[in-house]
């Protein structure tokens, strides 16, 4: 493998581990409708600000957020919404695949 294309799976591998973790997958869905400030969200997900805000932070590192800052308000957007296109389409397919498989449907 060339050295570009490693660097092109390293990014894609360190989005997609960014999206590996159910809570993070909600918040890009919650994003998805409105930019959400940290303790709303927080509020909204019944957690810790600090918990809510280390899985954001992760979601920004990786790309798929964006924040802006107001004081000490920050407030989150989703930067890439095709992420969840993606996200879509391929659980849909491995359902598909499932009932195939299984001879459902």
């Amino acid at each position: 493998m060339d050295d570009q294309k490693y660097q092109q799976a390293q990014r894609r591998a360190h989005m997609f581990k960014a999206m590996a973790h159910p809570m993070r997958m909600y918040m890009l869905e919650m994003l998805q409708d409105r930019p959400w400030c940290v303790c709303e969200m927080a509020d909204q997900l019944g957690m810790d600000k600090s918990v809510a805000s280390k899985h954001l932070s992760q979601l920004k590192e990786a790309g798929l957020v964006s924040d802006t800052k107001t004081g000490t308000r920050v407030e989150y957007r989703l930067a890439v919404p095709c992420v969840l296109d993606v996200a879509a389409c391929a659980e849909s397919s491995v359902l598909m695949n499932r009932k195939r498989l299984l001879g459902i449907g």
